[in-house]
């Protein structure tokens, strides 16, 4: 119900209930608006009054003020419960809100490659993969070009948010909903920013095995592609969704900041990895849960394999967590077969065939 979603939108922005009675529910706005106190958002409760759309529809107009929104966002955020990804590239070229067609072809190009490879990586979550799976296609069929604005040229994607893309299949893989490549795409833009252009990583195989949900090395090809192809400075990645709204602010895209995003992923590239069949007995050295009834729970071991010492990931179900953390306070090893990434010095269990603890 839209009036429902009006609401959570705005409490998730620090509205506060003010008051509720059998017709309104009406919400004060935060303080950073700096509104006097007899402000108040009514929001009706029952939708089948005959003025209820145009009601709704002031009430989105005021939204949108407050927000930055057209009522067709809020439309996609509030009605359809999408997701609004807004990319706005801001330079000389675009200061009266057009774009010469050769870059915004390049630009719609590198947007789809971005969608697609972020979509890949939520699902194979490799690394180095290069493959697209075959769901990647529903999730790009559901996204949609919206109305572009001015005042720089803004291009608005149409982002699918609950959709499923991929079913449960494989041991431990849970399904995969479209929010969580949404998710992953602002999660990757703004560690890039973040890490890789302001920052000064030393890649190493610990360093890999630790942020490897966040590194993909298509994905950070195409997004190096979409700064150098479209010819992008200074450009400004949006998603607005109905639980929160996330800018990834990049300024100042220089030939130097692009020279560090491909000479990481060269240093990605020049560590190896190997995926394969492993078996590995061990000590327990770090236990994780939440719920150790649930499924999200993981430990870290260190055994000897072909004489080198290795640190190896696994997450567990309920069950051998349980076994596990028995087996930590008696002192006894682990092992663990099964599909494992692999460096020299680190792995992690992608899936497990077999768990035992060795007396």
């Amino acid at each position: 119900m839209i009036n429902e979603n009006i609401i959570s939108f705005l409490i998730n922005r620090d509205w506060q209930v003010f008051n509720e009675n059998s017709s309104f529910i009406e919400l004060s706005p935060p303080e950073e608006f700096q509104l006097k106190d007899e402000f108040k958002l009514h929001v009706p409760k029952n939708l089948d009054k005959v003025d209820t759309n145009n009601f709704i529809d002031n009430i989105l107009d005021i939204v949108g003020e407050f927000y930055s929104l057209s009522v067709d966002d809020l439309n996609i955020l509030l009605k359809q419960e999408n997701t609004v990804f807004k990319v706005r590239v801001y330079d000389k070229q675009t200061e009266e809100g057009k774009i010469p067609l050769g870059r915004f072809e390049e630009l719609v190009d590198r947007i789809r490659s971005i969608l697609s490879g972020t979509a890949s990586f939520v699902i194979d979550k490799s690394v180095i993969s290069t493959k697209t799976p075959e769901e990647v296609s529903r999730y790009l069929n559901l996204c949609n070009f919206m109305q572009t604005e001015k005042g720089s040229f803004v291009a608005k994607i149409q982002l699918p948010s609950k959709e499923l893309i991929k079913e449960n299949e494989l041991f431990e893989r849970n399904e995969i909903y479209s929010q969580e490549i949404n998710n992953k795409l602002s999660e990757v833009l703004t560690y890039i920013n973040h890490n890789i252009f302001e920052g000064d990583i030393k890649v190493s195989e610990e360093y890999l095995i630790e942020n490897e949900s966040r590194i993909n090395i298509k994905l950070f090809k195409d997004i190096e592609s979409l700064f150098e192809k479209a010819k992008i400075k200074n450009v400004d990645f949006t998603f607005h969704n109905i639980e929160s709204s996330n800018t990834v602010i990049n300024k100042n895209i220089t030939k130097q900041k692009l020279y560090k995003l491909n000479q990481f992923v060269e240093q990605i590239e020049s560590h190896s990895y190997e995926i394969d069949v492993f078996t590995l007995t061990g000590q327990i050295v770090a236990l994780k849960s939440k719920n150790p009834d649930g499924l999200k729970n993981s430990v870290s071991y260190v055994g000897i394999f072909d004489n080198m010492q290795i640190t190896v990931a696994a997450n567990l179900d309920s069950e051998q967590y349980k076994q596990a953390i028995e087996a930590h306070k008696m002192k006894l090893n682990i092992s663990i077969t099964g599909l494992a990434k692999k460096t020299k010095s680190r792995a992690r269990f992608l899936e497990i065939t077999d768990f035992t603890i060795e007396d």
